[in-house]
């Protein structure tokens, strides 16, 4: 087997597109019962989850009602939830997704024996993703098998913890900073570099031999053939842009 790639990068958040509420054209859809949901949870019924605790006790000490906060997300985003990342005022994302490849169609596509081992490995990563991470709140992680390759995507909320204020936020940041990778314009690479390292040592456990990742324009870390992907990227955006037209939240 020869040495394969990984790749991780920030997708662009279509729970539409992930959870096959539509059919894209890249789509194997006699396969669609073969992908694996690791967990699926409504987006604002998790907001509710996360930070309702902290906006009670946050409104109890405010002596003017209006600066108290009705509800968190509308208070970041200024709309309901939607199946699509929502970009605040402040550069927030109503979530964040981690995209997650192992290999290439061309050396690990569906269907094949080196498939089936890419994609065990690819669900013991994930089985330890919220343990590993348990400022970045997965609520909704699926492995889709009805593609060219295996892949996950992992869609989280992340949680800082505050003194003063709203004691419990969403704030990337300050999540990792929690969590060990410092708090500055390096710390998300530092948090990808170690998730990277962690499927590594998976898959050399399994018989998968890893290529060094090398840099890729728009990330300080990447991993080889990154570029291969573009063209899954930019599948997303515009299945992205259809769920938006088709779904009303």
């Amino acid at each position: 087997m020869n040495a394969k790639s990984i790749s991780m990068c920030e997708g662009k958040g279509s729970l539409s597109h992930n959870n096959r509420e539509f059919t894209a054209k890249n789509i194997d859809s006699s396969r669609t019962p073969n992908n694996v949901i690791f967990v699926q949870q409504d987006l604002g019924e998790t907001y509710h989850q996360l930070f309702d605790e902290a906006v009670e006790r946050y409104n109890a000490r405010q002596k003017r009602n209006d600066r108290k906060i009705v509800d968190y997300f509308e208070h970041l985003f200024n709309r309901p939830p939607s199946k699509s990342v929502i970009e605040g005022a402040n550069k927030q994302k109503s979530f964040y997704e981690h995209l997650v490849y192992i290999g290439t169609k061309n050396d690990s596509a569906v269907g094949t024996p080196d498939a089936e081992i890419t994609a065990e490995c690819l669900r013991e990563y994930m089985e330890g993703f919220q343990a590993r991470n348990p400022n970045l709140y997965v609520f909704n992680a699926v492995m889709h098998l009805d593609e060219a390759t295996p892949h996950l995507h992992i869609d989280y909320i992340p949680l800082g913890h505050y003194s003063r204020g709203l004691e419990v936020r969403n704030a990337k940041n300050k999540a990792l900073d929690e969590m060990g990778f410092g708090n500055d314009a390096h710390s998300n690479n530092r948090w990808r570099l170690r998730e990277w390292e962690v499927l590594r040592d998976i898959c050399n456990a399994h018989g998968i031999e890893i290529s060094e990742p090398k840099k890729s324009r728009g990330y300080s870390f990447t991993t080889a053939e990154y570029g291969e992907y573009k063209d899954t990227i930019k599948a997303l955006e515009e299945e992205k842009s259809q769920a938006e037209n088709e779904y009303v939240c």
